[in-house]
């Protein structure tokens, strides 16, 4: 069965971080959205620790962090590319939905409708952070994700949570340490090796200020980049895009027919001759790759696992360090 779960997670959860891009707000959304968004910030953790360490599970390519819901224990997504501090799962935790906020389809085609639940909820992460009295978090059924990548799915923590530290993720140790922004630069430059470092990429914050985007160069094309520890890792290119790179030998490309998805066949590929400016970047294999009308490559698990990475949402830059 784990097999099975594999394959479809794939196509499931790629792209789930850009889901509320596509959502209807219904009126007066906005205000609460936005209030949702602010749950989950660093002054509403009960300790208030400005430096810890969040242990993770990798299942997939995608980061899951124990945790728990009014005592309901299970699983969170960890996605930079979701915008609300925590986005719960309302199949696997009874929640009221007292507020309709906004609905929409995840990227393989599911309904998804937001609520909120008006009572306070309690929250854990990884041990290392208690939660109370949060209210107002959105929620929705993520049934989906339970049945086809990882049982007891408590939902996503996303940027409106990480966006108040620097936060390094390792994907050898299974560790994101946090080091808050209340801290000083001098502290907070200590905590990346310099020695190690390989190089630092400056980034725009765009969608809401979640996604860092930048230019990168596949040989000699230039194509726009973004992160999101949510993307396993894609390539969207014009057919003319594709031509180029193939003929220039710096993709390759093949077509794989989903053992358990009776659909048209998936393209994957590597990319070669990776770089940013004058760095040349590792390759990346077994990315998904589309042809679209822009050109365009998520810098997903598939490449964030060749580093150790140090996000700064507060200067906007990513780091990355040697292994």
């Amino acid at each position: 069965m784990r097999s099975k779960k594999f394959k479809l997670s794939h196509k499931l959860l790629l792209g789930i971080a850009f889901m509320l891009a596509v959502m209807t707000l219904s009126p007066g959304a906005d205000a609460r959205s936005h209030h949702a968004n602010k749950i989950g910030s660093s002054e509403s953790h009960s300790e208030n620790k400005s430096d810890f360490t969040l242990p993770f599970h990798l299942i997939d390519g995608y980061i899951f962090i124990d945790g728990e819901v009014n005592r309901k224990k299970g699983k969170f997504m960890f996605d930079t590319g979701t915008g609300f501090a925590f986005f719960l799962n309302s199949h696997f935790i009874p929640l009221a939905k007292d507020n309709y906020l906004s609905e929409g389809h995840a990227a393989s085609g599911q309904l998804l409708v937001l609520h909120t639940q008006n009572k306070a909820v309690s929250m854990k992460l990884a041990d290392q952070l208690q939660f109370d009295n949060l209210k107002l978090l959105p929620h929705s059924n993520f049934d989906f994700i339970e049945n086809n990548v990882v049982e007891k799915f408590l939902g996503t923590a996303g940027h409106e949570f990480n966006k108040n530290y620097l936060f390094i993720i390792n994907y050898d140790k299974q560790t994101i340490d946090f080091h808050s922004f209340e801290n000083d630069d001098k502290t907070l430059s200590a905590y990346v090796e310099k020695d190690k470092v390989i190089a630092t990429l400056p980034f725009t914050a765009t969608e809401g200020g979640k996604m860092p985007e930048l230019d990168f160069f596949i040989g000699n094309e230039k194509i726009a980049g973004f992160f999101d520890t949510g993307n396993l890792g894609s390539l969207t290119l014009t057919q003319d895009m594709k031509t180029r790179l193939e003929n220039e030998g710096y993709i390759s490309v093949e077509k794989r027919n989903e053992l358990y998805e009776p659909h048209e066949p998936t393209l994957y590929c590597t990319v070669r001759k990776l770089r940013f400016e004058n760095q040349v970047l590792e390759d990346m294999h077994n990315i998904t790759l589309k042809i679209g009308n822009e050109n365009k490559i998520g810098m997903g698990y598939q490449f964030l696992k060749n580093y150790v990475s140090v996000w700064d949402y507060k200067n906007k830059t990513i780091t990355l360090l040697k292994r």
